[in-house]
Parts: C-alpha cells; sequence; structure tokens
C-alpha cells in the first residue's frame, strides 16, 4: 500500500470511529455530519469523498464492526481444527455472543441498525481495511470443507444470525428472560437443527 492509500485509509478510520463514538452515546438522529468532522478533525468536504450522508456512513460502520468480529472469530476458530461444521458455526457463534457479552455497546449499535440490506451487502463486501478479506467467502469456504450441500446457504446464514441478533439482544444487556449461560446450550441446539435442517438429503 503507498503513501496516498495509507492516508486515505487512516483519514476513513477517523471518520468511522468519530462517527461510533457520537452515534453510540447522542445517537444517529441527533448526530450532525459537522460533529463527526470534528470529532475527526478533518474538513467537511473530506467526508463526501468516502460516504453518501451519515445513514451511508452508519451502514458501512456496521459493515466494518461486523465483519471485522467474524474475521477475527474465523482465525480463532481456524487454530481450533473442529472437524463438523456444526461445530464451527457454534464455536464462530460463542465467539462473536462472548464479544458482545463484553462489549455490549457494539452489540446495542450493530443491532439496532443491521437491516437485510445491510447484512447483504455485509454478506460481499471487503472489510475497511482493504485486506480483501469477504465474510462470504469465509461462509462459503466453511460449507465446502464440510463436504455437505444446503438448500439454501444465504438464508441458513440469515436465520443464524438473526436467530442469534434476536435472542441475545436483551439477554446480554438486562439477563432477560434468562442468562446467557443458560440461552447458550438452547440456542447452540437450534443452531444445529436449522444446519441439519438445511441439508440437502
Amino acid at each position: 500500500m503507498g503513501k496516498l492509500e495509507e492516508k486515505k485509509k487512516q483519514k476513513k478510520e477517523a471518520l468511522l470511529q468519530a462517527a461510533f463514538s457520537l452515534f453510540t452515546t447522542k445517537g444517529i438522529e441527533d448526530t450532525s455530519i459537522s460533529e463527526i468532522v470534528r470529532e475527526a478533525g478533518m474538513a467537511k468536504g473530506t467526508f463526501y469523498l468516502y460516504f453518501k450522508d451519515k445513514y451511508d456512513l452508519r451502514d458501512k460502520l456496521i459493515v466494518h464492526k461486523a465483519t471485522g468480529l467474524f474475521r477475527q472469530a474465523v482465525e480463532q476458530m481456524m487454530l481450533e481444527k473442529l472437524p463438523e461444521l456444526e461445530d464451527k458455526v457454534i464455536f464462530l457463534a460463542d465467539f462473536i455472543i462472548n464479544h458482545f457479552h463484553k462489549n455490549p455497546i457494539v452489540l446495542r449499535f450493530i443491532a439496532r441498525n443491521l437491516s437485510w440490506g445491510v447484512f447483504q451487502h455485509m454478506l460481499v463486501s471487503e472489510t475497511e481495511d482493504s485486506s480483501g478479506y469477504r465474510f462470504y467467502d469465509a461462509y462459503g469456504a466453511l460449507l465446502k470443507e464440510s463436504g455437505r450441500s444446503f438448500r439454501n446457504p444465504d438464508l441458513m446464514l440469515y436465520m443464524i444470525v438473526e436467530l442469534i441478533n434476536s435472542t441475545c439482544h436483551n439477554v446480554i444487556l438486562m439477563e432477560e428472560p434468562v442468562t446467557l449461560d443458560v440461552l447458550k446450550p438452547e440456542l447452540y441446539g437450534v443452531i444445529r437443527d436449522i444446519i441439519r435442517r438445511m441439508e440437502n438429503d
């Protein structure tokens, strides 16, 4: 990466970090672009080199946070050398849930703003660090390595992500209706069932 590309990357990262800080303290609606660029220490015109508006920034920030977390989870999973697809998916889920438990502010931000459109974008987008890492490629590699065939891999992934998102939100933030220790075995059992159910006969 050349100096110009590195400088662009740093500016974009600064805008993403400034937006995350403001979005999670003030809320998206109450945060202006002027505040974001002031927090990032750059001119307002720079913002529009990278984002259309603050909602475009929000969507890219979700992709950045979620895909980066998934990448960390995959890297850790590879060290475990787990044999079965179900075990790999449960490991990834557990890693992500534990991260959210330690960092509830990230859970609040992603869960509140993750729409189907953003999720689809997250599947095929590279991370914001320009490493070329794709969430969907890693998922596809897991399925291929399993040697198994699934009717609708996109739907299967969406169902698992939505299940984790919806069931863990209240449990992590308020310990309702149960604690995370009680939820996990039940949740992981359902994830295993989803994978088995979606497999072609």
